[in-house]
């Protein structure tokens, strides 16, 4: 690997490895991560680790990266946010929501404005669901935001473990962000859930009975 940049920032380990990139990308800072995992039986990056590598310079024009030959070590160069049309295959090894938690925080500072199509596993056990991004995370999204220029989050497909097949479509429009102060948390009023069947509309048409009916 060629030699650090004098201001490139260092660390060491997996731990916060989305955290890192995120404030890379934002403040345009170079950074080098080592020894990822060189202790463990299978060391190095993981297969959905470089496949956010590959979605960060999608979304960026610009980025430079390099990984050394056992993938403990690597070294990111960040580019300019610049948005546009973008079609993204994540790994089967994470749910959606592992990337949506990247998208959501770099989208608001793209030059322009943002469309992209994920596809992959949307629901698991591991990582936050579609669902609550759609019904929370577009929410919080614009507390921040002077006017809403109409921010669009569409669940096309679900996709389940281990074959994925999920897509969903964000469009993200030039923002134009506003300072908050959080001084009060508030009252919790309501506590809501969301089932995600599979299959299921196929078995209620075999049967004769009616579709049950679900309340939370």
């Amino acid at each position: 690997m060629k030699k650090h940049k004098p201001n490139m920032l260092s660390f060491n380990g997996s731990n916060f490895m989305r955290q890192r990139l995120i404030l890379s990308v934002l403040t345009g800072k170079a950074i080098s991560i080592s020894n990822i995992r060189s202790t463990d039986t299978e060391p190095g990056l993981r297969e959905y680790e470089v496949n956010l590598l590959r979605l960060l310079d999608k979304i960026t024009n610009g980025t430079w990266l390099e990984v050394n030959e056992t993938g403990t070590s690597f070294m990111f160069s960040p580019g300019a946010l610049t948005g546009g049309v973008i079609h993204h295959e994540c790994s089967k090894l994470r749910g959606i929501g592992y990337y949506l938690e990247v998208i959501f925080a770099l989208a608001p500072f793209c030059k322009k404005p943002l469309t992209i199509t994920l596809k992959g596993v949307t629901n698991n056990q591991v990582d936050p669901s579609v669902d609550s991004f759609k019904s929370a995370g577009v929410s919080v999204l614009k507390q921040f935001i002077v006017v809403d220029p109409g921010i669009e989050f569409h669940i096309k497909k679900r996709g389940l473990e281990p074959d994925g097949g999920g897509e969903v479509h964000l469009h993200f429009p030039k923002l134009k962000l506003k300072a908050v102060q959080i001084k009060d948390m508030g009252k919790i009023k309501k506590v809501r859930g969301t089932a995600s069947p599979s299959r299921c509309l196929q078995l209620w048409r075999i049967g004769s009975s009616p579709r049950p009916k679900v309340r939370c």
